[in-house]
């Protein structure tokens, strides 16, 4: 798919570090390793290059990936462009998910030329279908902070490009129908790459981080809903810091307040403290199914999309499915996080999280404060980034999306007595809610 964009080259794009990944498995053949070289090429032609802007690195792969430039090798355009006039082409397998893991461990890293404050970006140029998984690889990628291109040739696998690319895949997967075709895309992937480094290089560093508290509701004591004062007054509330809006469900979801609506901590807090309990089933399913359109709405009104987690946190088996709405989020790159209480379905956790390491139990509300720490490294410090400071707080940006079952879920799930919050668990959100000051974090 062709965007109806040309440039001729991406100036005033100053800094990024691309990992081009190409495929050089035997079913492309010399004369069309030749075509992807000049493809190559051209892309680079038009970039601003160099070791203070935009770096760049080669990966190719057959059966294994082979690092042929690092991004920390070439310091200026001609060398690079000559270098790659003598890219060997050496066939043999297709294993494109061995080498966006090479990438990951390999190639952006310090170590090897890759800065820590700069847009990150990958381009994957295949011709055929993988034999190895791409989806974890991809995942994990796009999960430290890489923006993943994904270039489809000739018979290469469309669902393998989707899984591949980062969100939305519309903008991130180009797909010809023959190597001779890929001369006109250069001007198109140029043009992409450059407006998805400045939009990232506007970002600074922000990610969309939705909080979602679930009305997991019990029919005879219920403790269902997470108390918010204490997390409030620690994040810098703003419109240009953190937002924050609030679903809670039980049969249905209900918006309680968007992201837009509240500017402060002080008004959030009395809207929290107002919030009914009426009881009722627990369609979690239904409720996650609702959060897409909230992340996309938040993606609006910052003009961009940002890292977006769901922290899901519910005590009770739910009434509808929750595999496929939750699958469908993390097609949208949603990170998910299932917390479960007491009597929560193991199996429906982990349907939720996708992931095992997302999964969390603990057999009361108390307990919620003894996985504080191993949530908050995951969210804060995702693979491939640094360790957990020893040192808080710090400035923090983040959109919550106070769902009560989607979106970053922080769900957590406080007991209510009567019809108003109970506030004698507060502590695990305040000690969430400080643990993550200082990660700049924008949730949305």
């Amino acid at each position: 798919m062709l965007e109806n964009v040309r440039s001729k080259n991406v100036h005033g794009t100053n800094k990024a570090d691309i990992v081009f990944i190409v495929d050089e498995s035997g079913s492309i053949g010399e004369e069309n390793f030749r075509l992807m070289r000049d493809f190559l090429r051209s892309v680079i032609s038009g970039l601003e290059t160099g070791s203070s802007n935009i770096r760049v690195g080669i990966v190719t792969y057959n059966d294994m990936p082979t690092a042929h430039a690092y991004l920390n090798m070439f310091g200026n355009k001609d060398d690079i462009l000559k270098f790659i006039n003598i890219l060997p082409y050496r066939q043999g397998g297709t294993k494109t998910g061995a080498a966006l893991h090479f990438a990951l461990k390999s190639i952006f890293t310090e170590e090897k030329g890759s800065r820590k404050d700069v847009p990150k970006v990958a381009v994957v140029i295949t011709d055929g279908e993988s034999q190895d998984n791409v989806k974890e690889p991809a995942i994990a990628l796009r999960r430290a902070g890489v923006t993943v291109f994904a270039v489809g040739i000739k018979d290469a696998n469309k669902t393998e490009l989707l899984e591949m690319a980062s969100y939305p895949k519309s903008k991130f997967v180009f797909t010809v129908d023959s190597f001779i075709k890929l001369k006109p895309l250069k001007q198109t992937l140029q043009a992409t790459l450059c407006n998805t480094i400045i939009q990232i290089g506007v970002q600074d560093k922000e990610s969309d981080f939705k909080l979602a508290f679930f009305d997991c509701v019990r029919r005879s004591n219920s403790h269902c809903l997470f108390s918010l004062q204490h997390f409030l007054h620690t994040f810098r509330i703003g419109p240009d810091h953190v937002r924050m809006g609030l679903v809670k469900y039980s049969n249905s979801p209900s918006l309680e307040f968007d992201l837009t609506q509240h500017s402060d901590a002080k008004t959030m807090e009395k809207v929290v403290k107002d919030i009914i309990h009426k009881g009722g089933g627990t369609n979690t399913g239904k409720a996650l199914s609702s959060m897409k359109g909230h992340f996309e709405n938040a993606k609006k009104s910052r003009g961009y999309k940002v890292s977006e987690y769901l922290i899901v946190i519910t005590d009770g088996k739910s009434q509808d499915k929750v595999k496929i709405p939750a699958e469908e989020l993390r097609t949208q790159d949603v990170i998910i996080y299932a917390i479960g209480v007491k009597s929560s379905n193991h199996s429906e956790l982990n349907d939720i999280a996708g992931d095992p390491k997302r999964k969390f139990f603990v057999d009361s509300f108390d307990a919620l404060k003894t996985i504080k720490n191993n949530i908050v490294r995951q969210i804060c410090f995702p693979e491939g980034q640094s360790k957990f400071p020893n040192t808080l707080p710090c400035p923090c940006q983040v959109h919550i999306d106070l769902v009560t079952d989607t979106n970053l879920f922080f769900c957590v799930f406080l007991p209510v007595y009567g019809n108003k919050f109970n506030y004698s668990y507060m502590d695990i959100m305040c000690r969430l809610s400080y643990s993550f000051e200082g990660i700049h974090i924008q949730t949305g």
